[in-house]
């Protein structure tokens, strides 16, 4: 069962060196390609990739479905690692401020109620529209490993 409750605070946020580790997924409708896309709570009218920090008490995976389920409200199954892909290189000392990991999530179901319903849309997208939309460059080139970039 999931938690109506979103996790909040970073005290069991995991780095590496310095980088925040950060765990995500393409939502996927593969029969209608579409992808499931988020709005961001920082900025007004961006659209994201459900992502949030990887804790200390939970797999990658887990943590992707996790935000998946916090963020948009939708349930699925893992199959496939996208990649891991480096963020924002902090010039002086040449580490990168996060480290994100996606795997693609075919999507079985969407919750009508979920944890951060209320601080954020969510909308799918067609596969072309969801790459023109998304402007992070973590987020395209994940976008561009799921199963939907090969036809």
């Amino acid at each position: 069962m999931q938690s109506s409750v979103a996790r909040e605070g970073r005290h069991k946020q995991l780095y590496d060196n310095g980088s925040r580790l950060v765990a995500g997924c393409v939502p996927v409708d593969k029969k209608g390609r579409r992808i499931l896309l988020v709005e961001s709570t920082k900025n007004d009218g961006e659209w994201v990739l459900p992502k949030g920090g990887w804790e200390n008490d939970e797999s990658q995976e887990e943590a992707a479905v996790r935000e998946t389920w916090e963020e948009a409200g939708a349930i699925g199954k893992i199959v496939a690692n996208l990649g891991e892909y480096e963020h924002k290189m902090n010039k002086r000392t040449g580490v990168p401020e996060s480290i994100f990991i996606f795997f693609e999530m075919e999507v079985e179901r969407i919750e009508e109620r979920y944890p951060e319903m209320k601080k954020r849309a969510r909308r799918w997208f067609s596969f072309e529209d969801a790459k023109q939309i998304v402007s992070k460059k973590v987020m395209k080139r994940a976008l561009e490993q799921c199963s939907l970039s090969r036809g």
